[in-house]
């Protein structure tokens, strides 16, 4: 090993001794007091390392083939320019450009970058460059990708997108993964959104395994399903926009309802808008048999306990604050036991699990006429719901409205009732279909040295609301895991008397909302980021150097389903959950489905969603008809005219009733041309008046009308 102190060394002087050192057979230099020099690396085809502290300039590794860099710092513009093979890890952020013309090797910085990340990356045959980003990117990230796979992993959290506009703009290979929100807004042209399928879970597994081995980060906490995938429209992007092959042509605009904010952003799809515009029609019985359509929780959940991602969405927001949807939930809750079937059926739907994905299943298809028993291991219904939200976040009487407007319908329960392999195959011969919705209740643990005394989370709520609270009197309580969860056992700790109560995270708290608020009113310190080290009987320590006291600690971190009854015929994935089908809760064996925390971990209202869409797709199924997922095509913001609200009286007023058209007629009225016309609620549009000038477009309340392109830019097959 060869150290050089680079203080005040040229660049070229820099690169020159460096090379001189390598061919004498050196593997290893440390680069010291490093201060903007270029070209650091670039074309090494041995296998040294370099170890850089301090900041290199300009084309850091450029056309490297072979070698590996370490920056114990920041890294200015292109680095890895047309890099062939090899390793780059920078602990720092980067400049512009990083991964430009990549062909192959790795690239791992740990902080932000800057505009066009991984422009013109390609692959060629076995070499697959990645690039990845642990905080944000700015616009055009993937710019002209012809291959390789750029992840962005916003590991702070920031507020906002984690990536600017016109992302991978021009893209013909490859693929982005962004962990966090993305609006269709920011796609440059010609990249689109895809599914993230199994060979890209196993790709991101792998690849975020090493970024965190390389850059000592603990990523545990990552959750695939936090990543969208950005790939190719077609192979020729641009194919039209070159002569003689140019003819671009702008259709008329078109009447589309899109889908609103709200209901975009609620698992369990509620079309608020729709339930509201009821309420002022003075349509009431008809606004609340709409809410039975998705879910029988509107009191629990919807109007309590749920952390209203609605109302974070709300575009009521841009103006004076959300519409108070919970509050209309409660107040507008039926007073009628739901309609009984009219006709009854003969299949036998069997359902394992009675918490909110169960129960709504089961409301959903007892009300299609089926025969449904429901089974469950406790002795009521609700499952965490009842069991492990505090009282003071939810009152048994709140949760009991439902559960008794659930309990007229013919569904017969069996409760008490623990299944074991031989009990589920004697239901499921006697069954139609099985719906597996048992939930997660085993606490995920990670093995501290020292952490045998951390106690479950899920447990000390589930003993409270049994009647056994466990005395925290002048206890100092740490709990493992900053969400929501966390939240209500800090505040829960407080209530049984702590003297003090800590959450700490790796990352930045994933709670939100009113648990928030209310754990750091009571005093509640969050501590973020923190790894764990190690644990004796006092104390925890911190790999930062830091420790805390601990009487008392809780893990919560989430839990994972216990999967023991299911067959051998219900496959399983790596993390023990269960597998369906690519927009489907239909397991491996074609009679079992599933929803909730069994196939993935979400919140009550994900349960109740997946719950509902499980039960329509065995009711498809068993009539013989294909199950279609519902897709949500979420209304640009800037289409929102925000400028005719504001002067409302009453809650339900307040209401823009976004992408969708409550024929305002303003797009008439407007209109230049008197191109537009409406019969009833057909609108049509004379395309021998219309001139494209988009008026309607622009002064349309609530982007219920979008600009249309008609072949302009149709993607080419290979070989054009």
């Amino acid at each position: 090993m060869v150290t050089i102190d680079a203080k005040g060394l040229y660049y070229k002087t820099l690169n020159r001794q460096i090379r001189e050192i390598l061919s004498k057979g050196e593997k290893e230099i440390i680069l010291k007091n490093i201060l903007g020099q270029r070209y650091i690396g670039d074309g090494l085809r041995s296998r040294a390392a370099l170890q850089i502290y301090g900041t290199p300039g300009q084309d850091l590794g450029a056309f490297m083939n072979g070698s590996s860099i370490t920056v114990h710092g920041n890294a200015q513009d292109g680095v890895a320019n047309t890099m062939n093979a090899g390793k780059i890890v920078i602990h720092g952020k980067a400049g512009e450009i990083p991964g430009h013309s990549m062909r192959g090797g790795k690239v791992f910085i740990k902080g932000d970058v800057e505009y066009r990340a991984g422009i013109h990356m390609k692959e060629y045959m076995d070499q697959v460059p990645r690039l990845i980003i642990g905080g944000t990117a700015k616009d055009y990230c993937g710019e002209y990708m012809a291959g390789g796979r750029v992840i962005i992993l916003n590991l702070e959290d920031k507020e906002g997108s984690p990536v600017g506009y016109s992302v991978g703009t021009g893209i013909h290979g490859g693929a982005i993964y962004i962990r966090g929100r993305v609006e269709e807004y920011q796609l440059g042209v010609g990249a689109i959104f895809a599914d993230i399928n199994e060979a890209d879970r196993e790709f991101l597994e792998d690849a975020l395994g090493e970024y965190s081995k390389d850059l000592g980060l603990d990523l545990t906490g990552i959750a695939l399903e936090d990543f969208v995938k950005i790939t190719r429209k077609g192979y020729r992007p641009f194919a039209k926009l070159y002569t003689p092959g140019m003819n671009i042509k702008y259709g008329t605009p078109k009447h589309l309802n899109l889908t609103p904010p709200c209901t975009y952003n609620c698992p369990a799809d509620v079309p608020t808008p729709e339930f509201i515009k009821l309420i002022v029609d003075g349509k009431i019985k008809e606004a609340q048999l709409l809410m039975d359509e998705f879910t029988p929780f509107r009191m629990s959940v919807c109007g309590t306990v749920c952390p209203a991602p609605c109302m974070d969405a709300c575009s009521r927001n841009l103006i004076d604050g959300p519409v108070q949807i919970q509050q209309l939930a409660r107040d507008y809750y039926p007073d009628f036991d739901p309609e009984l079937p009219k006709d009854k059926r003969q299949e036998i739907i069997s359902i394992i699990g009675a918490g909110p994905a169960g129960l709504s299943a089961a409301w959903q298809l007892a009300r299609r006429g089926y025969n449904v028993n429901v089974y469950d291991a406790m002795d009521d219904l609700g499952g965490k719901v009842r069991n492990a939200i505090p009282r003071e976040r939810l009152s048994d009487e709140a949760l009991d409205k439902d559960i008794n407007r659930i309990k007229t319908l013919p569904i017969r329960f069996n409760l008490g009732m623990f299944l074991d392999r031989e009990k589920l195959e004697e239901i499921y011969s006697n069954s139609n279909a099985v719906m597996i919705a048992t939930g997660a209740h085993i606490t995920k643990r990670i093995n501290y040295p020292g952490g045998e005394r951390i106690l479950s989370g899920l447990e000390f709520l589930i003993n409270i609301n049994e009647g056994q609270p466990m005395d925290l009197s002048g206890k100092e309580v740490v709990i493992i895991g900053a969400g929501n969860v966390g939240m209500d056992m800090a505040c829960e700790s407080w209530r049984l008397g702590a003297r003090k109560v800590t959450a700490v995270d790796i990352q930045k708290p994933l709670a939100f909302g009113r648990e928030l608020e209310l754990a750091e009113e009571l005093g509640t310190q969050i501590l973020w980021p923190k790894m764990i080290e190690k644990l004796d009987e006092n104390k925890i320590y911190f790999k930062d150097g830091t420790d805390v006291t601990a009487d008392v600690i809780f893990f919560s971190i989430g839990e994972v389903p216990d999967t023991s009854f299911l067959p051998e015929s219900v496959l399983l994935d790596k993390r023990g959950y269960m597998v369906t089908a690519d927009k489907s809760f239909k397991g491996s064996d074609p009679k079992v489905y599933g929803a909730g925390d069994i196939i993935k971990p979400g919140l009550i209202t994900d349960a109740i969603g997946m719950g509902r869409l499980a039960a329509m797709e065995i009711h498809a199924t068993l009539n013989g008809e294909k199950f279609s997922y519902p897709e949500k095509e979420l209304v640009p913001t800037k289409r929102i005219g925000t400028v005719y609200f504001g002067s409302e009286t009453t809650e339900i007023e307040r209401c823009m009733s976004c992408g969708t058209c409550i024929f305002c007629d303003i797009c008439m009225e407007k209109c230049p041309q008197e191109a537009m016309t409406r019969n009833d609620e057909i609108f049509t549009i004379d395309p021998v008046k219309c001139t494209g000038c988009y008026t309607c477009v622009s002064v349309c309340p609530r982007g219920a009308i979008q600009e249309e392109f008609v072949g302009d830019f149709t993607m080419d097959e290979p070989g054009d």
